[in-house]
């Protein structure tokens, strides 16, 4: 070798060597500066992991949240179009509230959002296709009616009434002579008033 190129080898063996050497009393301190700084990026990496779970954790509970609001609004929705098609259905004289909402209900989404004049077609078409629903004046008395006399009962078919309604104390009995007796009334006002 060449005096140049040991010179060289001999200058780069000391430098190293010379920036090896630290005090022992100034390593220790870089040493625990370096633990502190590990301990504390480890703590601050487990608190940023925790905050990350809380707010995924809140988010989930803000999309529960949302979901439930979003359901209270289709029902509260659904139970306005329900009752606003009963109030037109009542108006209208509907005979079955329940069969027309359900048949209302296969025609229109009352869940949706709809103004009075949708629902209000919708109703009217349902009536004009289902006229059964609408109660129609008829002459012929309710099923459920009694059958009543075109003339007002005379004094012996009232007194007979009245025997019969002391006899037997029937509820059907005692409303019989009531009847012919408000009838006899009436009758006996209309004679003395012509």
């Amino acid at each position: 070798m060449t005096q140049v190129q040991v010179e060289q080898s001999t200058n780069a063996q000391d430098s190293p060597a010379e920036q090896k050497l630290v005090p022992v009393g100034e390593s220790i301190k870089y040493r625990r500066r370096a633990q502190q700084a590990e301990n504390k990026a480890q703590q601050l990496e487990q608190e940023l992991n925790d905050l990350k779970s809380q707010v995924e954790r809140r988010n989930a509970e803000l999309a529960v949240a949302e979901a439930q609001r979003d359901e209270a609004r289709l029902q509260v929705a659904t139970v306005e179009n329900q009752r606003l098609a009963e109030r037109m259905f009542i108006e209208a004289g509907v005979v079955d509230l329940e069969a027309a909402s359900l048949l209302l209900s296969k025609r229109v989404d009352l869940s949706e959002h709809l103004d009075g004049e949708t629902l209000a077609r919708s109703v009217e078409q349902l009536l004009l296709d289902k006229p059964f629903l609408a109660r129609r004046a008829s002459p012929l008395p309710p099923a459920t009616a009694s059958a009543r006399p075109e003339r007002p009962g005379t004094f012996a078919q009232l007194a007979q009434a009245a025997d019969r309604a002391a006899r037997t104390g029937d509820r059907h009995d005692v409303a019989e002579y009531l009847r012919l007796r408000r009838q006899g009334a009436s009758a006996a006002r209309h004679a003395g008033g012509r």
